[in-house]
């Protein structure tokens, strides 16, 4: 009897000191942690250095507008809400990847904050997180011109046009494409760019060839 009354005493002791550390645990820096329908990343890193960010949504502007106007937005997505925050920085995940896919939504009045999250994950995409970018960044051009070259306009300096057309250069193919042979994917994106463009004049259609030959050139032989 006594020995099944140590064993015991032993099960209860192992229970009361996991209870315990359960209870007096806190998350590390690389533990995981969900808010909203995102994830959240439980670090001190400055990833957002660079954005040129107070985060206050009252002073922050994107596209003419303070952030304000989109997070209060009832149908602002979460993870776009989190991404401006600091508190979802994109990863290679499924998240991410959901995130980018907000850019060529049809809302209007929310597009240009998806655009500026998925700008901004073009800055600091390194590695695996160059995977995620280039489709996205190619699907608003398809789907949107006349936006995307006003935005590209809006940066003088010309970085922003690389770092898009880098981005699609990069990881911006369709399953249909063979990248072996960019003069077949150059001519669908100018087509689908075409079709949707609302100032297909002279200039917007060289635009677009430029856009496609810079995204896509021919491989050196």
């Amino acid at each position: 009897m006594k020995p099944f009354l140590f064993i015991s005493f032993l099960f209860c002791l192992a229970g009361c000191n996991q209870a315990d550390k359960a209870g007096n645990s806190k998350p590390s820096k690389t533990d995981t942690v969900f808010k909203h329908d995102t994830i959240y990343i439980n670090n001190d890193s400055k990833w957002q250095e660079g954005f040129g960010l107070t985060n206050d949504p009252d002073i922050d502007t994107v596209w003419g507008k303070p952030v304000k106007f989109y997070i209060s937005n009832p149908k602002c997505s979460p993870i776009a809400i989190d991404f401006y925050q600091g508190q979802f920085r994109p990863l290679d995940n499924n998240t991410t990847a959901a995130l980018l896919e907000l850019v060529t939504t049809n809302d209007k009045n929310l597009r240009p904050f998806y655009r500026w999250c998925l700008n901004k994950t073009i800055q600091i995409q390194d590695g695996a997180l160059a995977e995620y970018t280039g489709i996205p960044a190619r699907e608003y051009a398809e789907k949107y011109p006349d936006e995307f070259v006003a935005y590209m306009d809006a940066d003088t300096a010309g970085k922003r046009y690389n770092d898009w057309t880098d981005a699609i250069s990069y990881s911006g193919f369709y399953d249909m494409d063979d990248y072996q042979k960019p003069a077949a994917i150059r001519s669908r994106l100018i087509k689908k760019m075409k079709q949707h463009c609302k100032n297909s004049d002279a200039k917007m259609n060289e635009r677009i060839n430029k856009f496609a030959a810079d995204c896509f050139p021919d491989t050196e032989k």
